[in-house]
């Protein structure tokens, strides 16, 4: 699978970054927690360039028992 984004902690559950793909190029990419979900498969997260919500993520575990973000 490609790596289309790279993305940094800068705070508490909070990450910055980029998406590079051949049609996009997205600076400032923020994923910040989502304060009002609600319900076992709501999203945990909210992706954000600027105002604009461009997507949304999930708190996942690999079976290796790391934590990471599943994005759409």
């Amino acid at each position: 699978m490609a790596t289309i984004g790279t993305f940094k902690k800068t705070g508490s559950n909070e990450f910055t970054g980029e998406i590079v793909t051949l049609s996009v190029q997205a600076k400032s990419v923020r994923i910040v927690p989502d304060q009002r979900a609600t319900g076992e498969n709501a999203p945990s997260h909210r992706v954000l360039v600027g105002r604009a919500e461009i997507g949304a993520a999930w708190s996942k575990r690999s079976n290796e028992g790391r934590d990471y973000l599943g994005l759409k």
